[in-house]
Protein backbone atom coordinates (compact mmCIF):
# COMPACT_ATOMS: atom_id res chain seq x y z
CA UNK A 1 0.00 0.00 0.00
CA UNK A 2 1.40 3.10 -1.03
CA UNK A 3 1.35 6.22 1.68
CA UNK A 4 -2.26 7.29 2.15
CA UNK A 5 -3.23 10.74 3.11
CA UNK A 6 -6.50 11.44 4.88
CA UNK A 7 -7.98 15.21 6.50
CA UNK A 8 -10.86 15.15 8.67
CA UNK A 9 -12.06 18.10 5.72
CA UNK A 10 -12.56 15.14 3.36
CA UNK A 11 -13.23 12.05 5.67
CA UNK A 12 -14.92 11.86 8.89
CA UNK A 13 -11.47 10.36 10.59
CA UNK A 14 -13.00 8.15 13.19
CA UNK A 15 -15.02 5.85 10.65
CA UNK A 16 -12.60 6.13 7.97
CA UNK A 17 -9.26 5.53 9.69
CA UNK A 18 -9.85 4.59 13.37
CA UNK A 19 -12.48 1.98 13.52
CA UNK A 20 -11.53 0.57 10.14
CA UNK A 21 -8.29 0.30 10.86
CA UNK A 22 -8.49 -1.59 14.58
CA UNK A 23 -11.06 -4.14 12.88
CA UNK A 24 -9.19 -7.12 13.53
CA UNK A 25 -6.03 -5.63 15.22
CA UNK A 26 -4.37 -7.60 18.14
CA UNK A 27 -2.30 -4.67 19.06
CA UNK A 28 -2.34 -0.94 19.09
CA UNK A 29 0.97 1.15 20.00
CA UNK A 30 -0.27 5.01 20.10
CA UNK A 31 1.98 8.05 20.98
CA UNK A 32 -0.57 10.84 21.91
CA UNK A 33 -0.02 14.37 23.33
CA UNK A 34 -3.31 13.83 24.99
CA UNK A 35 -5.26 11.10 25.92
CA UNK A 36 -9.07 11.22 27.38
CA UNK A 37 -11.50 8.70 28.21
CA UNK A 38 -13.54 10.44 26.05
CA UNK A 39 -12.01 8.54 22.82
CA UNK A 40 -14.45 5.30 24.37
CA UNK A 41 -17.28 7.28 22.77
CA UNK A 42 -16.47 6.84 19.11
CA UNK A 43 -13.99 3.81 19.11
CA UNK A 44 -15.38 1.65 21.91
CA UNK A 45 -16.51 -1.86 20.90
CA UNK A 46 -13.68 -1.52 18.09
CA UNK A 47 -11.05 -0.92 20.99
CA UNK A 48 -12.55 -3.93 23.17
CA UNK A 49 -12.14 -5.97 19.82
CA UNK A 50 -8.22 -5.55 20.02
CA UNK A 51 -7.19 -8.69 21.91
CA UNK A 52 -4.72 -6.79 23.43
CA UNK A 53 -2.05 -5.10 24.33
CA UNK A 54 -3.42 -1.63 23.58
CA UNK A 55 -0.72 1.36 24.90
CA UNK A 56 -0.80 4.75 24.86
CA UNK A 57 1.69 7.04 25.76
CA UNK A 58 0.83 10.71 26.78
CA UNK A 59 2.21 13.85 27.88
CA UNK A 60 1.86 15.25 31.44
CA UNK A 61 2.01 18.17 33.26
CA UNK A 62 4.03 16.16 35.82
CA UNK A 63 7.28 17.79 37.18
CA UNK A 64 10.57 16.65 38.59
CA UNK A 65 9.23 16.64 42.25
CA UNK A 66 5.91 14.69 41.37
CA UNK A 67 8.24 11.81 39.87
CA UNK A 68 10.52 11.54 42.92
CA UNK A 69 8.84 9.37 44.09
CA UNK A 70 5.99 6.30 43.33
CA UNK A 71 3.46 8.14 45.80
CA UNK A 72 4.33 11.33 44.27
CA UNK A 73 3.54 10.43 41.48
CA UNK A 74 0.54 8.47 42.04
CA UNK A 75 -0.64 11.57 43.68
CA UNK A 76 -0.02 14.04 40.78
CA UNK A 77 -1.43 12.29 38.40
CA UNK A 78 -4.64 11.75 40.25
CA UNK A 79 -5.03 15.64 40.57
CA UNK A 80 -4.25 16.16 36.51
CA UNK A 81 -7.33 13.40 36.06
CA UNK A 82 -9.58 15.26 38.57
CA UNK A 83 -8.88 18.68 36.97
CA UNK A 84 -10.94 17.08 34.23
CA UNK A 85 -13.92 16.88 36.75
CA UNK A 86 -14.82 12.99 35.74
CA UNK A 87 -17.63 13.58 38.47
CA UNK A 88 -19.58 15.25 37.06
CA UNK A 89 -20.10 12.28 34.05
CA UNK A 90 -23.37 12.40 32.79
CA UNK A 91 -25.77 9.07 31.78
CA UNK A 92 -24.62 9.38 28.12
CA UNK A 93 -21.07 9.61 28.99
CA UNK A 94 -21.40 6.00 31.38
CA UNK A 95 -20.33 4.11 28.93
CA UNK A 96 -17.21 5.26 27.38
CA UNK A 97 -16.68 5.40 31.93
CA UNK A 98 -16.99 1.82 31.92
CA UNK A 99 -15.36 0.53 28.94
CA UNK A 100 -12.11 2.79 30.57
CA UNK A 101 -12.94 0.57 33.75
CA UNK A 102 -13.53 -2.27 32.05
CA UNK A 103 -10.16 -2.32 29.56
CA UNK A 104 -7.80 -0.86 32.39
CA UNK A 105 -8.85 -3.41 35.47
CA UNK A 106 -8.57 -6.44 32.80
CA UNK A 107 -5.17 -4.71 31.29
CA UNK A 108 -6.04 -4.53 27.42
CA UNK A 109 -5.34 -1.31 27.86
CA UNK A 110 -2.01 0.20 29.62
CA UNK A 111 -1.61 4.18 29.50
CA UNK A 112 1.52 5.44 31.02
CA UNK A 113 2.50 9.70 31.18
CA UNK A 114 5.37 11.15 30.42
CA UNK A 115 6.62 14.63 32.01
CA UNK A 116 7.26 17.69 29.96
CA UNK A 117 10.94 17.48 31.49
CA UNK A 118 11.59 14.36 29.77
CA UNK A 119 11.03 15.07 25.78
CA UNK A 120 9.02 18.38 26.02
CA UNK A 121 5.47 18.41 25.01
CA UNK A 122 4.59 15.85 22.68
CA UNK A 123 3.55 17.50 19.25
CA UNK A 124 4.54 14.35 17.29
CA UNK A 125 1.63 12.00 17.11
CA UNK A 126 1.55 8.76 15.86
CA UNK A 127 0.09 5.14 16.42
CA UNK A 128 1.31 1.17 14.91
CA UNK A 129 -1.29 -1.22 14.32
CA UNK A 130 -0.62 -4.78 14.62
CA UNK A 131 -2.83 -7.25 12.86
CA UNK A 132 -3.03 -11.51 13.80
CA UNK A 133 -1.82 -12.36 10.23
CA UNK A 134 1.15 -10.21 10.92
CA UNK A 135 0.78 -7.08 8.58
CA UNK A 136 1.60 -4.06 10.64
CA UNK A 137 0.67 -0.11 9.37
CA UNK A 138 1.95 2.90 11.17
CA UNK A 139 0.28 6.70 10.99
CA UNK A 140 1.80 9.84 11.59
CA UNK A 141 -0.59 12.99 12.16
CA UNK A 142 -1.61 15.59 14.48
CA UNK A 143 -4.37 14.24 16.07
CA UNK A 144 -4.55 13.43 20.15
CA UNK A 145 -6.20 10.35 21.10
CA UNK A 146 -9.68 12.15 22.03
CA UNK A 147 -13.34 12.01 21.09
CA UNK A 148 -12.89 15.77 19.93
CA UNK A 149 -10.06 15.02 18.20
CA UNK A 150 -10.93 12.57 16.02
CA UNK A 151 -14.84 13.72 15.39
CA UNK A 152 -14.88 17.59 16.01
CA UNK A 153 -11.10 18.74 14.97
CA UNK A 154 -9.02 19.75 11.62
CA UNK A 155 -7.00 16.66 11.50
CA UNK A 156 -4.17 15.73 8.93
CA UNK A 157 -3.51 11.58 9.06
CA UNK A 158 -0.46 9.76 7.24
CA UNK A 159 -0.66 6.33 6.53
CA UNK A 160 2.10 3.98 5.79
CA UNK A 161 2.60 0.29 6.18
CA UNK A 162 6.56 -0.27 4.49
CA UNK A 163 8.55 -2.00 7.18
CA UNK A 164 11.28 0.74 7.42
CA UNK A 165 8.44 3.05 8.51
CA UNK A 166 6.48 0.96 10.75
CA UNK A 167 9.93 0.10 12.25
CA UNK A 168 10.44 3.99 12.89
CA UNK A 169 7.49 4.96 14.36
CA UNK A 170 7.47 1.87 16.79
CA UNK A 171 11.12 2.96 17.76
CA UNK A 172 9.73 6.28 18.81
CA UNK A 173 7.17 4.88 20.72
CA UNK A 174 9.53 2.34 22.38
CA UNK A 175 11.46 5.45 23.26
CA UNK A 176 9.05 7.35 25.49
CA UNK A 177 6.99 3.82 26.42
CA UNK A 178 10.24 2.78 28.30
CA UNK A 179 11.39 6.41 29.38
CA UNK A 180 13.01 6.07 33.06
CA UNK A 181 10.33 8.98 34.06
CA UNK A 182 7.25 7.21 31.99
CA UNK A 183 4.41 6.44 34.95
CA UNK A 184 1.75 4.21 34.87
CA UNK A 185 -1.73 5.55 35.39
CA UNK A 186 -2.68 5.44 38.55
CA UNK A 187 -4.74 2.65 40.04
CA UNK A 188 -6.32 5.34 41.77
CA UNK A 189 -7.73 6.49 38.55
CA UNK A 190 -9.64 3.10 37.87
CA UNK A 191 -10.67 3.36 41.82
CA UNK A 192 -11.86 6.64 40.95
CA UNK A 193 -14.28 5.46 37.57
CA UNK A 194 -15.31 2.76 39.86
CA UNK A 195 -16.73 5.24 42.73
CA UNK A 196 -18.42 7.32 40.30
CA UNK A 197 -20.00 4.49 38.39
CA UNK A 198 -21.05 3.07 41.54
CA UNK A 199 -22.13 6.25 43.34
CA UNK A 200 -25.79 6.71 43.85
CA UNK A 201 -26.90 10.66 43.67
CA UNK A 202 -29.23 11.32 46.43
CA UNK A 203 -31.63 14.52 46.64
CA UNK A 204 -30.75 16.74 49.88
CA UNK A 205 -34.50 16.33 50.62
CA UNK A 206 -34.11 12.63 50.66
CA UNK A 207 -30.48 12.68 52.26
CA UNK A 208 -29.99 11.29 56.15
CA UNK A 209 -26.70 11.76 57.51
CA UNK A 210 -26.78 8.82 60.38
CA UNK A 211 -23.02 7.63 60.12
CA UNK A 212 -22.38 9.17 56.66
CA UNK A 213 -20.67 12.39 57.14
CA UNK A 214 -18.11 12.72 54.46
CA UNK A 215 -20.64 11.74 52.24
CA UNK A 216 -21.85 15.22 51.17
CA UNK A 217 -17.78 16.22 51.06
CA UNK A 218 -16.04 13.00 48.70
CA UNK A 219 -16.65 15.00 45.65
CA UNK A 220 -15.86 18.56 47.12
CA UNK A 221 -12.88 20.15 45.00
CA UNK A 222 -11.10 20.46 48.22
CA UNK A 223 -11.27 16.40 48.02
CA UNK A 224 -10.72 16.06 44.10
CA UNK A 225 -7.70 18.69 43.98
CA UNK A 226 -5.96 16.18 46.15
CA UNK A 227 -5.37 18.71 48.92
CA UNK A 228 -8.09 17.47 51.15
CA UNK A 229 -8.52 17.68 54.86
CA UNK A 230 -5.55 18.14 57.36
CA UNK A 231 -5.87 15.43 60.43
CA UNK A 232 -6.98 18.48 62.89
CA UNK A 233 -9.19 19.44 60.01
CA UNK A 234 -10.55 15.84 59.76
CA UNK A 235 -11.21 16.17 63.67
CA UNK A 236 -12.80 18.95 64.37
CA UNK A 237 -15.27 18.54 61.67
CA UNK A 238 -16.25 14.87 62.72
CA UNK A 239 -16.47 15.91 66.27
CA UNK A 240 -19.22 18.55 64.89
CA UNK A 241 -20.91 16.13 62.96
CA UNK A 242 -21.26 13.83 65.69
CA UNK A 243 -22.45 15.99 68.53
CA UNK A 244 -25.06 17.35 65.72
CA UNK A 245 -25.93 13.70 65.59
CA UNK A 246 -26.47 13.32 69.10
CA UNK A 247 -27.30 16.15 70.74
CA UNK A 248 -29.01 18.64 67.70
CA UNK A 249 -26.26 21.36 68.22
CA UNK A 250 -22.29 22.07 69.10
CA UNK A 251 -20.65 24.77 70.34
CA UNK A 252 -17.48 25.39 69.67
CA UNK A 253 -14.54 28.07 70.16
CA UNK A 254 -11.93 27.11 67.39
CA UNK A 255 -8.66 28.91 67.56
CA UNK A 256 -6.04 27.06 65.53
CA UNK A 257 -3.21 29.34 65.06
CA UNK A 258 -2.83 31.57 61.57
CA UNK A 259 -2.36 29.30 58.19
CA UNK A 260 -4.26 26.05 59.65
CA UNK A 261 -7.36 26.47 57.44
CA UNK A 262 -10.16 27.75 59.90
CA UNK A 263 -12.31 28.99 57.40
CA UNK A 264 -12.24 25.48 55.51
CA UNK A 265 -13.22 23.64 58.85
CA UNK A 266 -15.97 26.69 59.69
CA UNK A 267 -17.49 26.24 56.41
CA UNK A 268 -16.88 22.28 55.85
CA UNK A 269 -18.68 22.47 59.13
CA UNK A 270 -21.74 24.99 57.92
CA UNK A 271 -22.33 23.58 54.63
CA UNK A 272 -23.12 19.78 57.16
CA UNK A 273 -25.34 22.05 59.10
CA UNK A 274 -26.60 23.64 55.91
CA UNK A 275 -27.61 19.98 54.95
CA UNK A 276 -28.76 18.52 57.99
CA UNK A 277 -30.79 21.27 59.53
CA UNK A 278 -33.81 23.04 57.90
CA UNK A 279 -32.83 25.98 59.91
CA UNK A 280 -30.61 28.55 57.74
CA UNK A 281 -26.57 29.35 58.44
CA UNK A 282 -25.11 32.61 59.27
CA UNK A 283 -21.81 33.53 58.74
CA UNK A 284 -20.70 36.43 60.19
CA UNK A 285 -17.54 38.00 59.17
CA UNK A 286 -15.77 41.45 58.65
CA UNK A 287 -16.94 43.42 55.86
CA UNK A 288 -13.73 42.74 53.28
CA UNK A 289 -13.62 39.73 53.89
CA UNK A 290 -17.37 38.61 52.49
CA UNK A 291 -16.63 38.04 49.45
CA UNK A 292 -13.09 36.11 50.48
CA UNK A 293 -15.54 33.45 52.64
CA UNK A 294 -18.00 33.08 49.27
CA UNK A 295 -15.36 32.12 47.30
CA UNK A 296 -13.46 29.50 49.57
CA UNK A 297 -17.26 28.24 50.10
CA UNK A 298 -17.46 27.70 46.81
CA UNK A 299 -14.12 26.64 45.00
CA UNK A 300 -13.22 24.70 48.55
CA UNK A 301 -15.93 23.02 49.12
CA UNK A 302 -18.55 23.47 46.09
CA UNK A 303 -21.43 25.36 48.57
CA UNK A 304 -23.82 27.89 47.37
CA UNK A 305 -24.18 30.85 49.14
CA UNK A 306 -25.18 34.45 49.44
CA UNK A 307 -23.37 37.44 50.79
CA UNK A 308 -24.93 41.01 52.10
CA UNK A 309 -23.40 44.00 50.21
CA UNK A 310 -24.92 47.01 50.00
CA UNK A 311 -28.37 46.33 51.26
CA UNK A 312 -28.87 43.41 48.55
CA UNK A 313 -28.32 39.61 48.43
CA UNK A 314 -25.39 38.30 45.93
CA UNK A 315 -25.04 34.77 45.26
CA UNK A 316 -22.41 33.02 44.56
CA UNK A 317 -22.90 33.33 40.79
CA UNK A 318 -23.04 36.94 40.99
CA UNK A 319 -26.71 36.94 40.52
CA UNK A 320 -28.24 39.93 42.67
CA UNK A 321 -31.64 39.52 45.10
CA UNK A 322 -32.76 42.91 46.18
CA UNK A 323 -34.46 41.29 49.22
CA UNK A 324 -34.47 42.15 53.19
CA UNK A 325 -31.84 40.50 54.57
CA UNK A 326 -34.25 38.54 56.01
CA UNK A 327 -34.99 36.73 53.09
CA UNK A 328 -31.34 35.12 52.29
CA UNK A 329 -31.86 33.57 48.58
CA UNK A 330 -29.10 30.51 50.06
CA UNK A 331 -29.36 28.32 53.03
CA UNK A 332 -26.17 30.34 54.09
CA UNK A 333 -25.88 33.61 54.12
CA UNK A 334 -22.81 36.22 55.22
CA UNK A 335 -23.13 38.89 56.69
CA UNK A 336 -21.32 41.66 57.59
CA UNK A 337 -20.10 41.93 61.72
CA UNK A 338 -20.21 45.14 61.98
CA UNK A 339 -24.17 45.75 61.09
CA UNK A 340 -25.20 43.40 63.73
CA UNK A 341 -22.18 45.24 66.52
CA UNK A 342 -23.44 48.50 65.46
CA UNK A 343 -27.43 47.74 65.72
CA UNK A 344 -28.00 48.76 62.17
CA UNK A 345 -31.76 48.31 61.07
CA UNK A 346 -30.39 46.33 57.91
CA UNK A 347 -29.44 43.55 60.64
CA UNK A 348 -32.66 43.89 62.67
CA UNK A 349 -34.19 40.82 61.09
CA UNK A 350 -31.56 38.55 61.35
CA UNK A 351 -31.59 38.70 65.02
CA UNK A 352 -35.43 37.69 64.94
CA UNK A 353 -34.58 33.79 63.17
CA UNK A 354 -33.12 30.94 64.51
CA UNK A 355 -30.11 29.49 62.95
CA UNK A 356 -28.59 25.68 62.62
CA UNK A 357 -25.08 27.48 62.77
CA UNK A 358 -23.95 30.81 63.07
CA UNK A 359 -19.95 30.87 62.50
CA UNK A 360 -18.87 34.06 64.11
CA UNK A 361 -15.42 34.94 62.28
CA UNK A 362 -13.68 37.08 65.30
CA UNK A 363 -9.77 35.78 64.12
CA UNK A 364 -9.99 37.74 60.83
CA UNK A 365 -11.61 40.56 63.16
CA UNK A 366 -8.99 40.92 64.97
CA UNK A 367 -6.11 40.95 62.31
CA UNK A 368 -7.65 43.63 60.45
CA UNK A 369 -7.81 46.42 63.36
Amino acid sequence: MAIKRLSSRRQPLARAFLNDRLVGAIAYDRIAGYFRSSVFEIAGETFEAVAGPVRIVCNSGLDEADIATARAAESAIRTEWCEAKPEYMTEAQRPRYERLRDLLRAGRVEVRVLPNTAFGLIHGKAGVITYADGRRTSFLGSINETAEAWTQHYELVWEDDAPDAVAWVEEEFAALWNHRDARKLSDAIVEDVERILSRNVVAVSRWTPAGKEPAPFIEAPVARQGAGLAPHQQAFVSLVAREIGAFGQARYLLADDVGLGKTLQLGMAAQYVALTSEKPVLILAPKNLLQQWQDELRNMLAAPSARWDRGRWVTEDGAVWPAGADACPRRIGIFPTSLITGRSPAAEPLTALRYGCIVLDEAHRARNR
